[in-house]
């Protein structure tokens, strides 16, 4: 059957945050100074909140594929006992900044999970600011047509905005020595490629996961239930996990029963 997803405005928050977000994201130099800002807070994702829910080991392994600027990691070492912090980012940007947080617990992997090693071509939006460009990483797409809509769709001020392309380099991962417990994976589009590319060890440790909500998450699912996860959405107002039945949140969970109890 034909994917009908279609495509919304970018959320990372509900409430009086979704509405400051939206207010935000308008202008593109407004929304590029403010997540620079945010590297500097304790800000994430609200629904982020339920790893702090999920019964793990006393110490637990992670894999962060789409690392970005250490922000979710950061988020993982301050509310779990985190043993190492598995980082995947490709892109140079955020490879430098990953480095510069000095967090002896972060491996950096400057590379995209991919089933081959191989290139390929990433997209992101570029704002033209006086003299400066600035450079919106955080939208960065495999597929062009995709951006381009996401853009129309968040931004109203976009007469100087220029997408960008570059080679990415993916590395086939082999395997790992190491038991992982939690894997969250924000890679705009491009969740149900890692999910297939990280199988065998989701096979062999049944890690948590935590996945961004894209167009993908239906064949995600559909992936993941042949090895008994269920999925879940969490509320941070009744602290806790609900099964989702149809429509799926910001954040999407994909548990077993020695997570949580359902």
């Amino acid at each position: 059957m034909k994917n009908e997803h279609i495509q919304k405005r970018s959320k990372t928050n509900s409430g009086i945050l979704n509405f400051l977000e939206k207010v935000i994201r308008r202008h593109p130099a407004v929304y590029y100074f403010f997540r620079k800002l945010v590297r500097y807070t304790n800000i994430f994702e609200e629904d982020a909140n339920g790893i702090k829910f999920i019964k793990f080991n006393k110490s637990i392994n992670i894999i962060d594929v789409g690392a970005s600027d250490g922000i979710a990691s950061k988020f993982f070492n301050r509310h779990l006992n985190a043993n190492k912090i598995i980082c995947y980012e490709p892109n140079e940007f955020y490879v430098n900044i990953l480095k510069k947080l000095n967090i002896n617990n972060l491996i950096i992997k400057p590379y995209a999970i991919g089933n081959k090693n191989t290139y390929k071509n990433i997209y992101y939006p570029s704002y033209k600011f006086f003299s400066k460009n600035l450079d919106l990483i955080p939208y960065t797409y495999y597929d062009k047509k995709k951006l381009t809509i996401q853009l129309k769709l968040d931004f109203i001020f976009r007469k100087n905005l220029q997408i960008v392309k570059k080679k990415l380099y993916l590395k086939k991962i082999s395997k790992f020595n190491l038991k992982i417990d939690l894997i969250k994976i924000d890679v705009n589009d491009n969740g149900l490629s890692v999910v297939k590319c990280l199988y065998k060890v989701i096979n062999r440790d049944k890690p948590a996961l935590l996945i961004e909500t894209d167009s993908d998450i239906k064949q995600i699912d559909n992936e993941l239930k042949k090895l008994g996860y269920n999925k879940f959405s969490f509320s941070n107002k009744k602290t806790k996990f609900t099964n989702i039945k149809k429509k799926f949140p910001l954040n999407t969970y994909f548990l077993q029963k020695k997570h949580i109890n359902f």
